[in-house]
């Protein structure tokens, strides 16, 4: 649900919290409030703007890496590692958890954001790297950003296109994205669905130094609204004494891979292959794009047994491991460190743009 505030007296509202005060119940949308609830500017004209996602500050932007993991990053590694000459611009880079991965491959990496809290952490990051020039950090708005450069790749990672609740702002998002991409280029957008309940938790506690941080998610999904909220709550302790408690609201829009698919296909892009936590879903034209994820095929010669094939065929193969890197995930994990936990998971949709030719 959204929030306003007003650009000349600075009341603010939000719509999912009402206003208690003058009798406004929790849910009312803003344009239902009649324009007396301002007392100041009676909410007159276009002085209450629509606020976007707030961006990421305090703990929620020092633990992010913290509790978020390597999720993913083995993911795009793989995907961008056979290429050192693409360049690549990631929309939401937050703490540069990708881009610092990729650039550390050689890969020239612009991320932009609007959180100067987590580009910070980036910029720390950046200083790491044997050639720090790989990565280029920039403070925008990916609503209304316009770069001279254009780009073989870009990433929407993290549920990124999520925060953005309306239809018109998704859109102009991703305007944005076929405006720096090159012909033929790629996009990947990561998107979450919840847990399949109305409501839910996860919970974590993390040791870091001496600290001991505990995350707390509790969440509901609204399918009649298609988003989900969340309200996150750190809590750290050192030496059994609380030191600290953030916490902090935040709303989602609900994206269905399918729907996601259809978007892309208006928009011009041709949809090249689906992910389900990072693995080839069953309609994904995976080979192309991912080919260290397609199995190999077992085919039998006339005079062969099943039997035997698959002795030669596994002889060569490594055995199966566990993939540490799939653990986590914010604000959504791919698999709950407890067995009770409810399990959400995330898809990864990879397009192409071509730029059509003017029909004569």
């Amino acid at each position: 649900m959204g929030e306003f505030i007003c650009n000349f007296c600075g009341f603010q509202y939000e719509e999912r919290n009402g206003d208690p005060k003058n009798g406004i119940p929790k849910g009312t949308l803003f344009h239902e409030l009649a324009g007396s609830l301002c007392n100041r500017c009676g909410m007159q004209g276009e002085r209450h703007e629509r606020q976007h996602s707030q961006p990421y500050i305090g703990l929620e932007a020092e633990y992010f890496d913290l509790f978020t993991g390597k999720v993913g990053l083995k993911f795009y590694k793989n995907w961008l590692a056979s290429d050192a000459s693409c360049q690549v611009l990631e929309l939401g880079v937050g703490t540069g958890r990708v881009a610092y991965e990729l650039a550390n491959l050689g890969i020239v990496v612009t991320g932009i954001d609007t959180s100067e809290d987590m580009l910070s952490i980036a910029v720390k990051k950046k200083k790491r790297l044997s050639n720090p020039s790989k990565l280029i950090l920039l403070q925008e708005n990916v609503l209304n950003f316009s770069l001279q450069t254009k780009f073989s790749h870009v990433l929407l990672t993290e549920g990124f296109l999520q925060h953005f609740l309306l239809p018109e702002e998704q859109l102009q998002v991703l305007l944005n994205v076929k405006n720096h991409l090159v012909n033929g280029g790629l996009v990947a957008i990561d998107i979450f669905l919840p847990p399949n309940e109305t409501k839910w938790n996860y919970q974590q506690c993390k040791q870091w130094g001496k600290k001991r941080i505990y995350q707390t998610i509790h969440g509901q999904t609204s399918l009649s609204r298609q988003t989900f909220e969340t309200t996150l709550t750190y809590e750290t302790y050192e030496q059994n004494l609380q030191q600290s408690c953030f916490k902090v609201d935040r709303e989602y829009s609900l994206i269905l891979p399918r729907e996601l698919g259809y978007l892309l296909k208006v928009e011009g892009f041709e949809v090249m292959g689906m992910f389900e936590n990072y693995q080839p879903s069953s309609h994904s034209a995976a080979s192309s794009l991912m080919p260290h994820l397609v199995k190999n095929e077992v085919e039998l010669k006339r005079d062969e047994t099943l039997d035997k094939k698959l002795n030669e065929h596994m002889s060569k193969l490594r055995p199966y491991e566990n993939d540490v890197w799939a653990n986590g995930g914010y604000p959504l994990q791919m698999q709950g460190e407890m067995m009770h936990q409810p399990l959400s998971s995330r898809w990864t949709i990879i397009a192409k743009y071509t730029v059509k030719e003017m029909q004569e």
